[in-house]
């Protein structure tokens, strides 16, 4: 188990560097593998690095948003090439590294381009005013900084979710464009560099709980932890998933003090889903366990609607 994660793969990468978030820590993440920063634009929208490109000296320029400092793209140049021969090779070159990392690019006039669940990638070579040519790599970044949405087993840009008979989760639920749950009652939070959410308080009846979320080394959430310390109960979920990383089955139990006094275990079965690959009809198979009743089971078939952002 990962508590804290060194990398994320649900995101747009440059050589195993994960783009997305707020810029110093990409900028960190940039200088750890080898790329040099040497200035900026005059704006404050544009950073400048200096290194390798698959081991080749290339130029890069981070993008960011002015009003939130999160990057949007990452433009890198190998060149200036004044022969084709070295032009053609460099370029069959970073061709057959990307199709490597990245799988298949199609081909769209003079550019090669991928699009993928995080972003894009284009592939192209440019004309200088001077005759000569440059390879360029454009990472278009384009998957949500805050997980939120991830960690809770949705694919792509959810906005909205409406849930009949919910058990594990809220009957409502709604996403920001940038991923985050709009949640009130989750206050206090603390997000890692990748927008994974790490801690959380909630206001009680009796104090407050504090939230603690872990997550294994795919950045799946394996464990949510919801303790009151003032009441002495604590609350733990756990999660395992199948081959395919949907959430396969989910236990619940609640300790008061060092004494488990309830267990709700919990099993899905998806039998329809949307173009987005989130499940619209599941069976789910429930176990319920108090403390001092005999354990019960039954199978609740749920429906759920969900509103994306365009």
């Amino acid at each position: 188990m990962c508590l804290w994660a060194q990398g994320d793969p649900n995101s747009l990468q440059l050589m195993g560097v994960p783009l997305e978030g707020p810029v110093d820590s990409v900028a960190q993440r940039l200088k750890a593998a080898e790329w040099l920063e040497w200035g900026g634009s005059d704006d404050g929208e544009d950073f400048y690095f200096r290194g390798k490109f698959y081991g080749i000296r290339a130029k890069l320029m981070l993008s960011v948003k002015p009003e939130s400092r999160m990057v949007t793209s990452a433009y890198v140049t190998v060149g200036p090439y004044s022969t084709t021969k070295m032009l053609e090779s460099n370029l069959h070159y970073f061709q057959h590294k990307l199709r490597q990392e990245y799988g298949e690019f199609s081909e769209h006039g003079d550019a090669w381009v991928m699009v993928g669940d995080y972003g894009s990638i284009k592939l192209s070579v440019v004309t200088n005013d001077n005759g000569s040519r440059d390879i360029r790599v454009l990472y278009y970044v384009e998957g949500a900084y805050y997980k939120d949405a991830l960690m809770m087993g949705f694919h792509g840009a959810v906005q909205e979710v409406v849930t009949e008979n919910a058990v594990s989760q809220e009957q409502f639920l709604h996403f920001s464009q940038d991923g985050k749950l709009e949640n009130p009652d989750l206050q206090e939070r603390q997000y890692d560099s990748f927008g994974y959410l790490r801690k959380a308080r909630m206001t009680e009846k009796e104090g407050y709980s504090e939230v603690k979320y872990e997550y294994d080394s795919l950045s799946r959430l394996v464990r949510k932890t919801v303790t009151n310390p003032v009441a002495g109960i604590s609350y733990v979920n756990e999660y395992t998933y199948n081959a395919e990383s949907e959430l396969q089955s989910e236990s619940q139990k609640v300790w008061q003090n060092d004494e488990c006094v309830l267990t709700i275990n919990l099993r899905n079965n998806y039998l329809t889903r949307d173009d987005q690959g989130n499940w619209t009809t599941n069976s789910l198979q429930l176990s319920y366990w108090e403390k001092g009743t005999q354990s019960q089971q039954t199978t609740v078939l749920q429906k759920r609607t969900i509103a994306y952002w365009e």
